[in-house]
């Protein structure tokens, strides 16, 4: 008859491995989404030398000297701060990431203090994730609704182009793409916040 020791070498070695396919995939998601976030929003939600920032957008409007145009007020600084955020995000899952998975690779005790301080910089970066996540859904469907009620699909807008009164020069931008970046910001959100939860529960096991 055999017995199942779950400290036997073998059965050790396979729970590491769970683990790190379990934090590698989420550091993977983590890294990717913020990636994804801040791309999409720089290439897709601003356009023009100056990078006006297209969410947010107010006052979109006839342009009465010129019958056939739209103007309309485009001041945000979401696209900036969504970026930023984005790219603490990336900075954040590259360290953090790496040094998680450094010590399960090596099956390294980790101290009580750095389980707590990583659980608390995961809650801290889920946060911010979050607030990006709500700056760039609120900001798209700001946009959108102002095209909306002036009858015109926010899809058709973007496909058409923007341009600054500088410059002749059109801009077409792709909604799918902006709309994606949104949804990775989401996703950046959830997998900082099962990270956390991770961590959390480490650090409450190992007290």
């Amino acid at each position: 008859m055999s017995i199942f020791n779950p400290l036997h070498p073998s059965h050790l070695q396979s729970s590491n491995w769970l683990r790190i396919g379990l934090y590698g995939g989420i550091h993977g998601l983590q890294l990717l989404t913020a990636i994804i976030t801040l791309a999409g929003i720089a290439d897709q939600a601003r356009y023009g030398p100056s990078g006006i920032c297209i969410l947010y957008i107010q006052d979109y409007k006839v342009d009465q000297a010129n019958p056939g145009y739209y103007l309309f007020n485009a001041n945000s600084s979401a696209c900036s701060g969504i970026m930023g955020l984005g790219a603490i995000s990336m900075l954040l899952a590259l360290i953090v990431g790496a040094a998680s998975l450094y010590y399960i690779v090596r099956a390294e005790f980790r101290a009580v203090r750095l389980i707590f301080g990583m659980a608390v910089v995961a809650i801290v970066e889920t946060l911010l994730a979050f607030l990006m996540a709500v700056v760039a859904t609120i900001g798209i469907n700001t946009t959108c609704g102002q095209f909306a009620g002036a009858g015109f699909s926010c899809s058709t807008i973007f496909s058409g182009g923007f341009f600054e009164q500088e410059t002749s020069k059109t801009y077409p931008k792709s909604l799918g793409v902006v709309n994606m970046a949104v949804v990775t910001s989401w996703l950046c959100c959830l997998s900082w916040a099962a990270y956390a939860a991770l961590e959390v529960l480490n650090w409450r096991n190992s007290v």
